[in-house]
């Protein structure tokens, strides 16, 4: 989960980074869009300017600074895996679907330590046999009343 503040951060970093000026500037305003165009929409003050340059980010430039973000603050995330982004209420959400190999630290299973033998799945026992296999229930008698002394 990124919220608003973090994905506005990170695309300000990675734009200072690049050599990009929304960093000399300040920012008046900053929203989520959604729908078919979802994304950030900026809009930037500059000291010399009084009209606001506004910006549009869509979503896959906002998952490519929110990673390149997480990689400066030293946030650990898989290299490899299918990246995506969705737009929340709070923010953003990135999801990153991996698929981890284990590798054996051991040979291989010997096949006679396996049980080459097939073991089929036990026979359901008729009523008859489930009947003489449940102890029977007894009554336990109830314990006489006390008067109080």
């Amino acid at each position: 989960m990124v919220p608003l503040e973090t994905a506005v951060d990170a695309v300000l970093e990675l734009d200072r980074e690049h050599g990009g000026s929304l960093a000399r500037g300040a920012v008046v305003e900053a929203r989520i869009e959604t729908g078919p165009e979802a994304g950030l929409a900026l809009a930037v003050r500059y000291a010399n300017s009084v009209d606001d340059e506004r910006r549009r980010y869509p979503l896959a430039a906002v998952a490519a600074a929110v990673i390149h973000y997480c990689w400066r603050m030293r946030i650990p995330l898989p290299r490899h895996g299918t990246k995506s982004i969705e737009v929340t209420a709070e923010g953003f959400t990135i999801i990153i679907q991996g698929t981890v190999e284990v590798l054996r630290l051991h040979g291989p299973i010997p096949q006679a330590a396996l049980g080459s033998q097939r073991v089929d799945a036990p026979a359901t026992p008729s009523q008859t046999e489930e009947a003489a296999m449940t102890p029977p229930v007894e009554a336990v008698p109830a314990a006489p009343a006390t008067k109080p002394a």
